[in-house]
């Protein structure tokens, strides 16, 4: 264990008992420390006085015959046999300062990934009929339907939230108002054609299992940059779905863009976007180690959500069957 890595150790607790045992100092009933390059009555202070209070720093200032190595080996020695505690406060930051730091790495993210996807692309430029095609408008649906089928993934897992009973409050209003969205996304397919046995006998594409599979993880693993994801999932800051909007232009049927609008709506209205940012201001302090993981996952979600769209675009403008289906298998 190296010495620079126990300096962080600013104000040590000594975790055990302390007695005089002749010539020896006695550490709980386990350990024996003998003084050799210090007087034992020196070593006894110095023990003594680490407490949790005083900084280490005081204690080699207060000790004249208390060498800074010495002090430094003690503490390497202690904490090595697991006898010293840190109280110090680590570096941390609040959660609402945290997530506006976050959301900029999003931003920064999407302009060269999901701003750019051609899905998006093809949205924002339709506005007569022809420009977006019913097949990928459908396909969207399909593989939304996939994901919110399968929500109960990432979302029953931080149900439970134990830090924090705000927060778990928040998840589990907003997991009540989620709940039951595959099936008005099912109205829109039904419009089209399809059921819910066509449906159950549908297989994902890689794509929207890949995000699945990864929010589930988080939400498993890394609850907090769990909820950094969930800004951008349900649309922050969004007051219209350009899905949905370039449906409308291109003249798609209200039996197939109705159920998708009163989604949306329900999103809207309940602010769901602002969800991320709701969590984050409930949690007051985050370490900086637990920062700098945040923001280094960041980019690996922006690229899989990306990659869920590129998939939609390359299976549904192509010219594979709508569904892979379990039983052409």
């Amino acid at each position: 264990m190296q010495i620079e890595d126990i300096q962080t150790i600013g104000r040590p607790r000594l975790n055990t008992e302390i007695r005089v045992g002749g010539t020896a100092l006695l550490l709980g009933d386990r350990h024996t420390l003998v003084a050799r390059d210090v007087p034992q009555s020196v070593l006894e202070r110095t023990l003594r006085r680490m407490d949790g209070a005083t900084t280490l720093d005081r204690i080699v200032a207060e000790e004249p015959a208390l060498l800074r190595e010495v002090a430094d080996d003690l503490v390497v020695s202690l904490d090595g046999l697991g006898l010293l505690d840190d109280t110090a406060l680590p570096p941390f930051r609040s959660g609402s300062e945290v997530i506006l730091e976050l959301e900029e790495l999003v931003e920064a993210r999407c302009e060269t990934t999901i701003y750019r996807n051609p899905f998006w692309q093809t949205c924002l430029a339709a506005n007569a009929p022809g420009d977006l095609s019913q097949r990928l408008a459908t396909g969207m649906v399909i593989e939304n339907w996939h994901f919110l089928f399968r929500e109960s993934y990432f979302d029953a897992p931080v149900l439970s939230y134990v830090p924090n009973t705000a927060v778990r409050l928040l998840l589990n209003e907003f997991f009540s108002e989620e709940y039951g969205h595959d099936e008005i996304l099912l109205r829109s397919l039904t419009h089209v054609g399809l059921t819910y046995a066509d449906m159950q006998d549908a297989i994902p594409l890689p794509e929207t299992m890949a995000l699945c599979n990864a929010l589930a993880y988080w939400a498993h693993n890394d609850p907090l940059f769990f909820f950094s994801t969930l800004g951008l999932l349900e649309g922050q800051g969004m007051k219209e779905d350009s899905f949905i909007e370039a449906c409308t232009r291109v003249g798609m049927d209200d039996g197939f863009v109705g159920p998708l609008r009163t989604h949306a709506n329900i999103n809207i209205d309940a602010g769901h976007g602002n969800l991320t940012r709701l969590i984050f201001q409930q949690i007051p302090a985050i370490a900086e180690t637990d920062v700098r993981r945040l923001k280094a996952e960041m980019p690996l979600f922006v690229d899989l959500y990306d990659a869920f769209y590129s998939g939609v675009w390359r299976h549904y403008t192509g010219d594979a069957p709508l569904l892979r289906r379990v039983s052409d298998l």
